[in-house]
């Protein structure tokens, strides 16, 4: 898949030679990139030919059969670099799809502008959309993105070694008592939906992002749901038959060989799963525990508005976002993909078309029952600097390097820190 800056420079030529109607682009092309979560780069063919080619732009090229829409990728690491490159020649993208705090930093470096506050057609899309994922991407400089879908974290098996999925931890750790290997990762994707099942969720939510003006629990407290969720952290780890994996990579890797039989797995996932497993993938929601339901990790992927685009085109890129909020097109969305929810709040999972669909209702109402940071804008250089930090201190708390005392003292200081 050509990366962001082959493909501008393959379409440069074309460009000059064919004129434009307001900047370097052509007028009868809709310049689409496409920006895959950074740590599912390795997948994103996949990715890439599922959300996109179908079935939006088949719904576009019904109402513009003249325009060409080309569509590339960049990797979600050096996307500032690319359209700042690709700015300063007037050749940046008409629309960019891609996470929702990713977007905010983006409109903040001015290589994408904010959704116009004026366009009565978008206010009609945008009163369609959850709004707490608005609430998301919306910021002093205005509303950096239109959500589109969500993806989140599920559980997937191999239905040759377990069946059905574990509904609880404490069956998940028979499972792997059992001796039927699971596999965990110190990444959010991976292990941070146990925090939801131990209680720990509120107690992290301030420690991820500074809450300014937001209150979070009593010391004592949250201390004891932290201690709680650590201690359970360093029990599950000292079963022999619990992976700890490098992340999302390591984990489908494993479920694939056999080396496997349970794992978290980010809903994009799938369609490599899908492809490699066939039958054998058994997907459902992560399993809960004494403290209530899981917190799966959910991410709004959102249109951002390119600001190299000519009239025309910024025009064309407005219709191309509204129509992607469509009803029947975010229910196509949804089957054709079967890994991402609806961001249109009127459109439900059509949980009767398969059990892959059932299982995303299930984690999205998951998340709506932990997610305490819902609609709370976050910065991603902010989350960027904290995360490893936690990551790497889970890492020592299941290893033993730390005590679970210590790496929820060691948390603690980092909300302080943060306040």
């Amino acid at each position: 898949m050509p990366g962001l800056s082959r493909a501008l420079a393959q379409a440069l030529p074309l460009l000059l030679l064919a004129g434009c109607d307001g900047g370097l682009q052509s007028p009868r092309t809709l310049h689409v990139l496409v920006v895959p979560n950074a740590r599912l780069e390795w997948i994103d063919r996949y990715y890439h030919d599922a959300l996109i080619q179908e079935p939006l732009l088949t719904a576009f090229r019904k109402l513009h059969p003249d325009m060409n829409v080309e569509i590339s990728t960049t990797s979600e690491s050096t996307v500032e670099q690319d359209l700042l490159q690709s700015h300063s020649r007037g050749l940046g993208p008409d629309l960019v799809l891609l996470h929702g705090p990713k977007a905010i930093a983006l409109l903040n470096l001015g290589v994408v502008d904010p959704l116009p506050s004026g366009d009565p057609q978008l206010r009609r899309t945008l009163s369609q959309v959850e709004p707490s994922l608005l609430k998301r991407v919306t910021t002093p400089r205005g509303t950096a993105g239109l959500p589109v879908f969500s993806e989140l974290t599920l559980a997937c098996y191999d239905r040759r070694r377990l069946n059905p999925s574990p509904r609880s931890l404490s069956a998940l750790l028979a499972v792997a008592a059992a001796g039927k290997p699971v596999g965990l990762s110190v990444d959010a994707m991976g292990l941070w939906w146990t925090a939801g099942a131990l209680g720990a969720s509120r107690a992290m939510t301030p420690i991820l992002l500074s809450m300014k003006g937001e209150r979070p629990g009593t010391l004592q407290t949250d201390r004891s749901d932290l201690l709680r969720w650590l201690q359970w952290l360093r029990q599950s780890s000292m079963q022999g038959r619990i992976d700890v994996a490098t992340g999302p990579r390591d984990l489908t890797l494993g479920l694939e060989s056999g080396r496997l039989a349970w794992i978290p797995c980010f809903s994009p996932l799938l369609l490599r799963l899908s492809t490699t497993m066939g039958r054998n993938l058994g997907v459902a929601a992560l399993p809960g525990g004494p403290q209530g339901p899981p917190s799966p990790f959910l991410s709004p992927r959102v249109w951002a508005l390119g600001s190299d685009s000519s009239p025309r085109q910024r025009k064309l890129a407005l219709e191309m976002a509204r129509l992607s909020l469509d009803p029947l097109v975010q229910r196509d969305i949804t089957l054709n993909s079967r890994y991402v929810i609806p961001a249109n709040r009127f459109v439900p999972i059509p949980v009767a078309s398969s059990g892959r669909l059932a299982a995303l209702a299930e984690a999205q109402a998951q998340y709506n029952a932990n997610a305490f940071w819902h609609g709370i804008n976050y910065s991603e250089d902010e989350l960027a600097g904290v995360v490893p930090r936690i990551e790497s201190l889970l890492t020592q708390v299941m290893e033993g390097i730390l005590t679970p005392s210590q790496g929820t003292d060691a948390l603690l200081e980092m909300r302080q820190a943060r306040r």
